[in-house]
């Protein structure tokens, strides 16, 4: 059984061609700006937009972690336990669970039904979430599965996995959208909570068994966009070119500051979407240091 979130079809900036993209839920690490904070902690978790809710009181009656305070419902996550009710009860769908245990084979059962556009597109199925690699065997077995049935592979990962499933992945045909999110390590463990040793090990280890990777780079204003950050990006690009299929930037966005607030997060990353001119001065810096990089839609 894998624990997912999302599973959203007719995706076209993950992987080649029409994908159907599936959501893990769990990551190790803590990025400030995560753009799917939702997807951080493995176990399901109560969504709630404040908004929507007209203050009726159907969910307070069954749920001890609730009251209305200041004609405003407050919501005690540490009392919560996720059960459900609350969404069976709500009159405006202001109450959501996210994260939802399935099958590797009820997950197919859905990739599946987009089957003819995969193949008309040179489309698939790619594994995100979160940290596909948080999920190993789930993700692994997904992948089997889908193989067997012609689907082309992809997984987005910030390399953190171990190196068996790698291994494992790689050996299955799968396309790696790997995360650069800093090289210098001290900067990656203030931004991420974790070293990057690791997972720049990992990339090295696809490179040079010639998996496919296409390298992606989250680029987050004030955070990992220096002179310095670009520079050192841009070395490790040209040093590695012919070792990865492209590179491509990522610009910040802040669709995951709402989604942090309705699950009771406080995003320690307050930023507006980087600019045309952020996006263009990331450019512009790579082409200066003869670095040939994407930008992403």
């Amino acid at each position: 059984m894998g624990t997912i979130f999302n599973v959203q079809k007719f995706c076209l900036h993950d992987g080649d061609g029409i994908r159907t993209c599936v959501f893990l839920k769990g990551c190790p690490l803590r990025c400030a700006w995560c753009h799917n904070p939702e997807s951080l902690d493995k176990s399901p978790v109560v969504s709630f937009s404040a908004e929507k809710c007209t203050l009726c009181g159907r969910c307070i009656d069954s749920c001890p972690a609730r009251e209305i305070k200041s004609n405003t419902l407050h919501l005690d996550r540490d009392r919560c336990t996720a059960c459900g009710k609350c969404t069976q009860l709500c009159l405006n769908t202001a109450n959501e669970i996210i994260g939802k245990e399935m099958t590797a084979e009820q997950v197919l059962e859905d990739v599946l039904k987009d089957k003819i556009f995969y193949d008309t597109s040179g489309g698939g199925l790619t594994i995100t979430g979160g940290e596909p690699s948080f999920q190993p065997q789930f993700t692994l077995d997904l992948l089997s599965l889908a193989r067997c049935k012609g689907i082309s592979l992809a997984i987005e990962t910030c390399g953190i996995g171990s190196r068996d499933f790698y291994k494992k992945a790689a050996d299955l045909g799968t396309t790696f959208l790997f995360d650069i999110k800093c090289l210098d390590s001290s900067k990656h463990l203030q931004l991420t909570g974790a070293d990057n040793t690791h997972i720049l090990e990992n990339l090295h280890y696809l490179m040079d068994r010639d998996a496919d990777v296409i390298i992606r780079l989250p680029l987050i204003p004030d955070c990992n966009d220096s002179d310095r950050d670009i520079a050192l990006l841009s070395e490790f690009l040209k040093k590695n070119s012919g070792r990865y299929r492209y590179a491509e930037i990522m610009p910040y966005h802040t669709l995951g500051t709402a989604k942090a607030k309705k699950i009771g997060m406080l995003s320690s990353y307050t930023h507006d979407s980087a600019s045309p001119d952020e996006i263009a001065r990331w450019h512009t810096l790579f082409k200066a240091h003869g670095a040939d990089v994407r930008i992403s839609e």
